[in-house]
């Protein structure tokens, strides 16, 4: 079941594009029961992220509070944060695998396929002085180069340019 954070991110969301929406439609984008819908509103309404105006006899209005959107914020910021040590850590991580790699006389990387760090390779590669080269996963792997094997490869791309020297990504990831 999703956090109670990441509900009222959809809630947001959903009335963002459709200001009136009803409990229905917010259960709906939600994935989940109208019953459950309500009980979590209620929830947010006592915890002060969402406020309830009685449009008719019928129909409620929601709106996010400025305490929602506190809350909200604060989980963007915890995501950023974590985000940012991710990017460090696998920073610090290429940057010493570059390193030993320069240091072991392979003075170009290169990145066969695609790589959603490519940027970090490419920084790695630029602090200590390597040739920073990109081909396609169906060209041969380059013998005195460092070759790595991005991880938006399809996984039989991966096994075979590894069974000819290249490193996964994704195993320098692990390390």
């Amino acid at each position: 079941m999703k956090s109670d954070v990441a509900t009222l991110q959809n809630i947001a969301d959903t009335l963002k594009e459709e200001p009136m929406a009803s409990q229905r439609v917010l259960a709906e984008n939600a994935g989940i029961s109208i019953g459950l819908m309500n009980a979590i509103l209620k929830r947010f309404v006592e915890r002060g992220w969402i406020m309830l105006t009685n449009v008719n006899l019928r129909k409620l209005s929601y709106a996010i509070t400025p305490a929602g959107i506190a809350e909200l914020s604060a989980r963007s910021q915890k995501f950023a944060k974590r985000t940012f040590e991710i990017a460090n850590k696998y920073n610090e991580t290429l940057c010493k695998v570059v390193s030993d790699a320069n240091k072991e006389g392979k003075n170009t990387l290169v990145l066969y396929g695609k790589s959603y760090i490519k940027f970090l390779l490419i920084y790695a590669c630029q602090t200590y002085n390597v040739t920073f080269l990109e081909k396609t996963v169906d060209e041969p792997i380059e013998e005195d180069a460092f070759c790595v094997v991005g991880e938006q490869c399809e996984e039989k791309d991966i096994a075979r340019l590894t069974e000819q020297g290249g490193v996964s990504l994704l195993d320098l990831m692990e390390e």
